[in-house]
C-alpha cells in the first residue's frame, strides 16, 4: 500500500494523513478494509478512537496534527543522531515487474507506525496488558481503602473483609472477589465501554449469575461493573437489573463513593467515604492512597501471566480476514 502510494500519488509522504481522514469520513464505520488502514496511517486503531479520542471529531482532528508534528519532530532528531539513512521498499507488479521506492526518515517512520497500528488492530495491543495491569492496581487500592484485606485465595481461611484478584472458577471470570462474609460475595469487573458498543451485556454480564452454586450449598453474590462511561441506550442497565448486577461509571467523579455506597445498600458495608461531601473526596482519596503499596498488587504476576489473561496471543479471524 504504502510502496504503491509512493508510485501513483506525487509527494504522498506530505498527504497521507489528509488521504487517511479523507477515506474515514467517507468509509462505512464497518467496513474494515477502508477503515482499519486509514486509521493505521494516522497510528490509531478503533480501540484508541473510542477510549482515547472519545470518538469526538474536534480532539481527532487536533490529534492528526500533533501526530504529523510527532513524526516531523523524530525525523529531524533521527537524522541529527543517526545521519541520513535510507530505506529501500519494493514488491512485484502483476506484470513481473519489481518495483522500488526509497524512503528517508520520515518515510520510515510513517511505515513503521503503520505496521504497529497494524498489529494493534490484529494480535490485540499493549493496552490489553496494561488494562490488565491497571485493573488490580484500580481494583486492588479501592478495595483496600474500604478497609477490605487482601489474601490469596488458594491459601485463604479467612472469612470476612478479605479479597483476591483476578479469579477464574468454572465458566465465572472477575477481576477481583470479595468475601465480605461468610455466604456473601461481591464480584468486579471492569470494562472500558465506547459508544454503541455492547461488549457489557454480551461479554460481562454473561459471565455472571445472581447466585453462586457450591459443595455447602447458595451463596449471596452481587456483580459490580465498573465502566469507563455507559452507552447512550437503555440495554446495558436492563440487562444489568436481570441478572441483578450493579453498574458504576468511572466518568463519574466521585465514582468510589458511589461504589461504596452501592456495596452498603447490598451486603450492609458502612464505611467514611459514604458520608464525605464532594469537598472532600479529593483530599481524602489522597491521603488514603499515599498509605497503601500499590506496587504490592503486582507483586505475583508475570507478563506471561497477564498476557493470557488478556488473549494476546490469539489472532483475530476477521482482521485476517479483511486483510
Amino acid at each position: 500500500m504504502v510502496a504503491q502510494g509512493y508510485f501513483t500519488i506525487e509527494n504522498i509522504q506530505n498527504k497521507m494523513s489528509a488521504y487517511a481522514v479523507d477515506q474515514l469520513s467517507k468509509a462505512k464505520k464497518n467496513d474494515n478494509s477502508l477503515v482499519w488502514p486509514a486509521q493505521w496511517v494516522l497510528g490509531l486503531t478503533g480501540k484508541s478512537i473510542q477510549n482515547v479520542l472519545r470518538s469526538n471529531e474536534k480532539a481527532f482532528l487536533e490529534y492528526v496534527k500533533d501526530f504529523d508534528k510527532a513524526l516531523n519532530d523524530s525525523a529531524e532528531h533521527c537524522l541529527s543522531q543517526v545521519g541520513d539513512y535510507k530505506m529501500t521498499l519494493g514488491y512485484t507488479d502483476a506484470t513481473g515487474n519489481y518495483k522500488i521506492v526509497s524512503l528517508n526518515w520520515e518515510g520510515i517512520l510513517k511505515l513503521t507506525t503503520i505496521i504497529g497500528a497494524q498489529t494493534l488492530t490484529i494480535r490485540g495491543s499493549d493496552k490489553s496488558i496494561y488494562g490488565k495491569l491497571f485493573e488490580k492496581l484500580l481494583l486492588g487500592s479501592i478495595l483496600t481503602i474500604f478497609g477490605f484485606k487482601r489474601v490469596n485465595p488458594q491459601k485463604n481461611e479467612e472469612t470476612n473483609g478479605v479479597f483476591w484478584l483476578s479469579d477464574s472458577s468454572e465458566n465465572r471470570e472477575s477481576d477481583a472477589t470479595l468475601l465480605f462474609k461468610a455466604g456473601s460475595v461481591a464480584r468486579f469487573d471492569i470494562g472500558f465501554i465506547g459508544p454503541g458498543n455492547s461488549e457489557i451485556s454480551k461479554d460481562k454480564l454473561s459471565r455472571f449469575e445472581s447466585e453462586i452454586k457450591s459443595k455447602s450449598g447458595t451463596k449471596y453474590s452481587v456483580t459490580f461493573i465498573i465502566v469507563d462511561r455507559l452507552p447512550q441506550t437503555t440495554k446495558t442497565q436492563e440487562s444489568a437489573k436481570k441478572i441483578g448486577a450493579e453498574i458504576i461509571q468511572m466518568s463519574m467523579q466521585f465514582w468510589p463513593r458511589e461504589l461504596a455506597v452501592k456495596l452498603g445498600k447490598r451486603f450492609g458495608f458502612k464505611h467514611p467515604i459514604q458520608n464525605l461531601q464532594d469537598g472532600e473526596l479529593n483530599d481524602y482519596l489522597k491521603q488514603e492512597i499515599n498509605k497503601i503499596d500499590i506496587q504490592d498488587f503486582l507483586s505475583d504476576i508475570s507478563i506471561l501471566e497477564i498476557m493470557e489473561q488478556s488473549g494476546d496471543a490469539q489472532i483475530l479471524d476477521e482482521g485476517s480476514e479483511a486483510l
